[in-house]
């Protein structure tokens, strides 16, 4: 990718919140031969015999005609971005050197702390587990907020996992290493900490994290003796390919560059890599 215009963040302030889980999940990065994706067998054909999507070409040509509102923005590696849509507008979201996991939410402006992008809402919409180019993403109350326009990549994504988190650290390597470690969840709240921004409190349970759109991420499961294991084999995605959004109304979308170094998810070595992003008019 030549001649990136490259937007650092400006004026970040580091937010310190924190966000604890239960449990004790193992992990594993080894893939085999019997495991396969969660998604396999729900996601209904569309594909052409070279394995693009065959709504990318159509997709392409809204991006193509559409005007830039900003340069290419850094994401950096294991770190956050967020930015504010108008209804119309298209983000580009870019796997810049490949094979990066992004964590990516989108929250009503409108309705700020109420209307966010679902999950679990758009697989039930959906009727699938993944979606697809040409695809809408819904709130709990079933409103839609962003339209998957283009995807060029094999179309693989994960909407079953919650962000990494402190907590999830904390079971994985330890108090101590965890609170050097950054997570999703942080990125997520440090970055609308820098739009003046942050998610409403819960007095009950704290700060609530949605579960993220995790875009190229890669979840399997695999039989063992307990049943049925997570693996998370690297993201099978080339660099520079990228996910077209339409927001549907007024939102905030945020993304994380995947901090999780613990296996192959983020690649070879496991180290966080930067992306990047792009906004759009009409």
């Amino acid at each position: 990718m030549q001649g990136l215009q490259i937007q650092s963040a400006v004026g970040a302030k580091p937010c310190a919140l924190l966000h604890r889980s239960q449990g004790s999940p193992t992990f594993r990065s080894g893939v085999p031969a019997t495991a396969r994706r969660v998604s396999d067998g729900l996601r209904p054909s569309n594909r052409t015999q070279t394995g693009r999507l065959k709504l990318s070409i159509r997709a392409a040509s809204a991006v193509v005609e559409a005007k830039p509102k900003t340069d290419l923005v850094l994401i950096p590696g294991g770190k956050g971005k967020a930015t504010h849509l108008k209804k119309g507008d298209l983000i580009k979201v870019i796997n810049t050197h490949g094979k990066q996991v992004v964590d990516f939410w989108a929250f009503s402006t409108e309705e700020w702390g109420k209307e966010i992008m679902s999950m679990h809402h758009t697989r039930n919409a959906l009727q699938k587990m993944t979606p697809q180019a040409g695809d809408t993403l819904y709130t709990a109350s079933m409103k839609p907020i962003m339209t998957m326009l283009e995807d060029t990549g094999p179309g693989v994504h994960d909407t079953t996992a919650a962000a990494c988190s402190y907590g999830l650290y904390v079971l994985q390597i330890g108090e101590e290493a965890a609170k050097e470690h950054d997570s999703c969840t942080n990125n997520l709240y440090n970055a609308l900490a820098e739009l003046g921004m942050a998610l409403t409190e819960d007095p009950r349970y704290g700060y609530y994290t949605p579960a993220p759109f995790n875009l190229w991420m890669n979840v399997a499961d695999s039989p063992d003796e307990s049943g049925y294991a997570w693996v998370m084999p690297p993201s099978e995605q080339k660099a520079g390919d990228y996910c077209v959004f339409r927001a549907e109304q007024d939102c905030v979308a945020a993304m994380s560059a995947c901090p999780w170094d613990l296996g192959d998810m983020n690649g070879p070595g496991g180290k966080p890599q930067d992306c990047h992003f792009q906004v759009f008019s009409p």
